[in-house]
């Protein structure tokens, strides 16, 4: 039941003119934030949470959730126009985002604004339903034990991800710490190893610099036909009313990001990759994937905007934070005397409320500072390429030196642009690496605590319906494209011998008429 007293004490307080402010100066702040390459979220409201400590609690909070919601929008306008993701969730929109940019379309990338407007209605409805059953946390006890099950449910979403992506969990293994037991794995005693390789050098490498390698070989980033290339409102427009026409694409990948989000360590990487596999296995233009695909544009960033917003949920009503940003957020709560989690909705229902109706207000604010960012934004593929290259190329090292301040990051960043060029050569996906380094410490740390708890006993997994139920998910997602691949093959073999069948036929037919 929403407690309608709450709701509204709640709606008055944040329609007041100061914490209006603070959320349109918390978005301004945050796109302009997530525009920089490796300066994520979590990391611009670390910078700033010591500039809330005198503000008021409402103030501060919308202040920073406002920076958390225009970095993730930013960091998925840089994925498409620049290909550089300006966090790990928008990974997965670089792979349609930036083809669709070089194809004169990056003003349709103005539509994420209403995937992330969904996302957050959705989202509230949630929310106001999870705090209903609190008392289920026990439900996130044995989370941990499925995320393995959901983590090799991705990898078989796509069936040339799993052999490409081992590349990518050998180059993790082999150089970091075992989590739990502390035993070194091929540091050859540099300490900066001990954590394993770093996911921002890695993506600056692989995607950022690596392109630009490319992009020397022309004068634009769209090729020499900046002529067709204008900012339009009309395909601002367009952008926005595609994710409304993909209604079960969007609802798929809501879900997704939502269900996702809520899990811990899982977060908007896993989320927004699940999606667009997905979007891609029922799509009826498969082939289009990766080529400027607006359905997968629209999957990723959905989920990804999503899972953000569920993690905000799960931290608001269980107390457990999704990612870093919301454990980051989660920190200024209890800052200011507020501590997130089932004693905060019963306590301080109308704060709960209007941070919920803040984060609504700031998808529509978003829209018109959203727009005014890509407007100015865009003209990056009208500028030469020897202007971007040298931009893009500072910025993508020095997000990869903020991360740990060492240099060490920097030359893992120009060597995974070197394998980059290799692998592009050898026609292998750069998406299977990321997922390999991505996934890596997740697996490492979840599989080693699930053989330790069970004691190498893996049936009493099954004990647990929660793994029980991702498992077989998992495995009917892993036999499906098989089964598809079969049935398409029988059906190539049926056309091709009714075809040879048809043309004995008519030669039979003509020697007879045609004495």
């Amino acid at each position: 039941m929403i407690d309608v007293p709450a709701l509204l004490d709640g709606l008055q307080i944040v329609l007041s003119w100061q914490v209006l402010l603070f959320i349109i100066l918390g978005l301004v702040v945050g796109v302009i934030l997530g525009a920089v390459p490796g300066v994520s979220g979590a990391l611009g409201i670390a910078l700033t949470l010591p500039l809330t400590y005198t503000m008021q609690p409402l103030d501060a909070i919308m202040f920073l959730s406002g920076m958390f919601t225009g970095s993730v929008y930013a960091g998925g306008i840089t994925a498409v126009m620049l290909n550089i993701p300006g966090s790990p969730g928008a990974v997965a929109t670089t792979l349609d985002g930036y083809p669709m940019t070089k194809q004169g379309r990056q003003n349709e990338a103005s539509g994420l604004v209403s995937c992330h407007l969904l996302g957050v209605w959705v989202i509230l409805s949630f929310s106001f339903s999870f705090s209903q059953w609190v008392t289920l946390s026990y439900f996130f006890k044995h989370l941990k034990c499925c995320l393995l099950s959901l983590l090799f449910q991705l990898l078989a979403l796509k069936g040339t991800y799993p052999k490409h992506s081992l590349l990518g969990f050998l180059v993790y293994f082999g150089l970091s710490e075992q989590r739990l037991t502390g035993r070194e794995r091929g540091t050859f005693g540099q300490i900066e190893l001990y954590e394993g390789i770093q996911i921002v050098p890695a993506l600056m490498g692989l995607l950022a610099i690596s392109e630009l390698f490319y992009l020397v070989q022309q004068k634009f980033i769209v090729g020499d036909k900046t002529t067709h290339i204008q900012r339009s409102l009309k395909d601002f427009v367009k952008g926005c009313m595609l994710v409304i026409k993909q209604k079960v694409n969007t609802i798929r990948s809501i879900i997704i990001g939502i269900f996702i989000g809520v899990l811990p360590a899982a977060g908007a990487t896993v989320a927004s990759l699940v999606s667009y596999s997905q979007a891609q296995t029922f799509s009826k233009n498969k082939d289009n994937f990766g080529k400027g695909e607006d359905s997968g544009l629209i999957a990723a960033e959905t989920a990804n905007s999503s899972s953000e917003g569920g993690g905000m949920a799960t931290m608001l009503t269980f107390g457990i934070p999704g990612g870093s940003a919301t454990a980051v957020l989660m920190a200024a709560f209890m800052i200011h005397g507020l501590t997130p989690g089932p004693y905060l909705i019963r306590d301080h229902m109308d704060l709960t409320y209007a941070v919920i109706i803040g984060n609504i207000i700031q998808a529509f604010f978003l829209l018109f500072i959203g727009f005014i960012f890509v407007w100015y934004f865009s003209k990056l593929v009208l500028a030469p390429a020897r202007l971007i290259i040298p931009i893009v190329a500072i910025f993508s090292l020095l997000g990869a030196f903020s991360v740990r301040g060492i240099y060490l990051d920097v030359v893992l960043t120009l060597g995974f642009a070197v394998l980059a060029l290799v692998m592009r050569k050898l026609d292998y996906p750069l998406i299977a690496v990321l997922l390999g380094l991505i996934l890596g410490a997740t697996i490492d740390g979840e599989m080693t605590r699930t053989l330790l708890i069970y004691e190498g006993q893996y049936l009493s997994l099954f004990e647990r319906p929660i793994f029980t139920t991702m498992f077989v998910i998992t495995m009917l997602l892993f036999i499906l494209p098989l089964v598809q691949k079969i049935w398409a093959r029988k059906k190539r073999k049926v056309n091709r011998r009714r075809t040879l069948n048809d043309s004995a036929t008519f030669r039979t037919s003509r020697r007879y008429t045609n004495p």
